[in-house]
């Protein structure tokens, strides 16, 4: 405690003195100031943060980007709190990195301070939060925290702060597990009288602790009603529940004959259940015989609440139709542009009118106003856990309209796949050439949305258009202006992607211990020397980055 007041004092004397001081002197103070931050980080994270955040509020005042250049290097060099999760306790709460969301918050205050100075800081936190992953509870109440970096001056570095926000699962209202959600929740541990020590498990956590984890939990129940092994399990339940699953008897034997049959079916779990309708798994369950009613019923209810929690946690398109209505008709006047949009057949048409929303929303998110926060939470306690939680919804119009974004963006995304699909490439005519710059003008559309903008994109475009209206225009010609969008293309690759993270990511990964890596970057059997892993985390962060932008 002797230390941390000693720290707070230093804080404060900190924030006098960059006020007051010159420029120089400053440079020299935050340079020593890090050397001791340095030395007790690991022990006092969060006084060692909020030092950070009282200093960088002094340092972007001053309005010297050399000043602010060189905090945000001694920032980034101090590195960042991963989650480090190492399972669930005997008191059934998450073993997490407290200061991993308080770094978060932390690093987002910094940006909101000057977001087109803090390209450096958006960087190194999206590599961190995809490497290292990104654990936010329910009652972290982080939509607040987007609210205000939407609130924050993020034209100029729009693309950048978008690639940051859809890292984070917050884009939902309702806090907790609440109505539907609790309904099922409730239902499948009543059916086997809460004597399911697993289900019951997941209930209670699912109300306590919720999170974007408990995807992950239901995953692992799947495949422990799949192939009875309970290994996968051991993560996200304590050892005292873990003990007590068994791996045969009442609570197991019907639900994996049930799944079993599934996945002989060819089922692919649990993806598939997400393109199922509430009522389609049970048309499925017919020709299983010798297993009770009430573990179909268990599987049908689990199904639902997967698929629930991921329309949550997760901004795919998948159940869009459902999000749309949980939102206010007020906010949005004009949803029923968007109803609309969604059951024209005609894909092109679809796409541009889902665009034509989407830049409506952009402008919402990008506008100087401030939109009024409606906020109901309660808190209370478990009594069986005694564990504090709380429950109710939040709704704030850019918030919104970014999860509602992210959610078009997937449907979009889609759709353009199958525009390519829909070009006949055997034979081409000019009739071809007429689609492909229908197609490429949609898609210099979304890029410019998305906050990337291309002269050379325009330059082809007008040359493929200016093609289309010559006669005897020959193949080479054409090859050349194919040439020329391929070489955009790399450029806008390069210019919104490769050229900001790269450097960064190749200095994380010299530092970030393998141990604190995500599972999906890290080879299966066999180890990779240092090189060929650098290579492998670098492709799949940058194709992860690409492939979820609009």
């Amino acid at each position: 405690m002797i230390h941390e007041e000693v720290l707070r004092s230093i804080n404060r004397t900190l924030s006098w003195l960059i006020d007051h001081e010159s420029h120089m002197y400053i440079g020299k103070l935050i340079e020593k100031t890090f050397s001791i931050l340095r030395d007790i980080s690991d022990v006092y994270p969060a006084t060692a943060l909020n030092g950070i955040l009282n200093m960088g509020k002094g340092v972007y005042k001053t309005d010297e980007s050399d000043l602010v250049n060189f905090f945000i290097d001694s920032v980034i060099a101090l590195g960042f709190q991963t989650p480090m999760i190492s399972g669930v306790g005997e008191d059934w709460q998450l073993k997490v990195n407290s200061a991993h969301i308080l770094n978060i918050r932390t690093w987002l205050k910094l940006i909101e301070l000057n977001p087109k100075w803090s390209t450096r800081l958006l960087s190194d936190m999206i590599i961190h939060l995809s490497l290292g992953g990104v654990f936010i509870k329910d009652i972290d109440l982080f939509p607040r925290d987007i609210t205000r970096l939407l609130n924050s001056k993020i034209g100029p570095v729009f693309n950048l702060a978008k690639q940051l926000a859809r890292i984070f699962p917050v884009y939902f209202n309702d806090i907790g597990a609440e109505g539907k959600l609790r309904d099922i929740s409730t239902e499948i541990d009543e059916l086997s009288h809460r004597k399911d020590i697993l289900i019951h498990f997941l209930r209670k956590q699912s109300h306590v602790e919720s999170s974007s984890r408990i995807l992950g939990f239901m995953e692992a129940i799947l495949h422990f009603w799949a192939t009875r092994k309970k290994e996968n399990l051991k993560p996200f339940v304590p050892l005292n529940i873990y003990s007590q699953i068994e791996t045969k008897g009442p609570y197991i034997d019907g639900v994996h004959a049930i799944v079993s049959h599934l996945n002989e079916r060819g089922f692919v779990l649990p993806d598939d259940l997400l393109a199922l309708e509430e009522n389609e798994l049970s048309k499925v369950f017919k020709n299983i015989s010798g297993v009770e009613r009430n573990d179909f019923k268990r599987v049908e209810l689990l199904s639902i609440f997967y698929r629930l929690l991921n329309q949550k946690y997760n901004i795919g398109h998948i159940e869009l139709n459902n999000y749309i209505t949980q939102l206010s008709t007020e906010a949005f006047s004009d949803l029923n542009r968007l109803k609309k949009a969604l059951v024209i057949p005609d894909v092109k048409k679809k796409l541009n009118m889902l665009l034509d929303y989407l830049d409506r929303l952009k402008k919402l998110i990008l506008s100087p106003e401030t939109y009024e926060i409606r906020e109901d939470i309660y808190k209370k306690r478990h009594i069986t856990v005694d564990i504090p939680s709380m429950y109710g919804s939040y709704h704030e119009m850019k918030f919104d309209a970014l999860g509602l974004t992210f959610r078009i963006e997937s449907l979009v995304n889609v759709l353009f796949e199958e525009l390519v699909e829909d070009i006949d490439l055997n034979l081409i005519t000019k009739a071809t050439f007429y689609q492909i710059h229908t197609q490429l003008s949609l898609f210099n559309k979304a890029l410019k949305l998305d906050g990337i903008s291309s002269v050379e994109m325009e330059l082809q475009l007008d040359l493929l258009a200016h093609s289309l209206t010559i006669s005897g225009f020959t193949f080479t010609q054409y090859l050349d202006i194919f040439k020329g969008f391929a070489l955009a293309v790399k450029n806008i690759i390069n210019d919104y992607f490769n050229n900001i993270h790269e450097e960064n990511l190749s200095r994380i990964l010299s530092h970030l211990p393998v141990s604190r890596i995500q599972a999906k970057y890290l080879p299966q059997g066999a180890e990779l020397d240092t090189e060929k892993l650098v290579y492998r985390i670098s492709e799949i962060f940058f194709r992860d980055q690409i492939a979820l932008s609009l």
